[in-house]
């Protein structure tokens, strides 16, 4: 995905990577930073699905502790270039 950086003719390159992240995980971790610091790309942002087809609804965490879990991972782990 191709995103403006706020600065006229400068474009991004955005990774987005989806997942329930019931919870996050170190894999879900080192294939976000593998995304990040191995690619082409600017930045990588995690997206937290509401919805996994394949999973119960009632297997899920909440959909709000899901991307608190994921943020506070993203920032113990000093993962910059990451997103939530």
């Amino acid at each position: 995905m191709w995103h403006g950086a706020g600065i006229p003719g400068i474009m991004k390159k955005i990774g987005l990577y989806f997942g329930t992240f019931n919870p996050i995980h170190v894999g879900h971790l080192i294939i976000a930073n593998h995304l990040a610091n191995h690619t082409a790309l600017d930045e990588v942002w995690l997206i937290v699905s509401p919805q996994n087809p394949f999973k119960e609804k009632s297997s899920l965490l909440a959909d709000y502790h899901r991307p608190n879990l994921a943020n506070l991972e993203v920032e113990d782990n000093d993962l910059s270039l990451l997103h939530i």
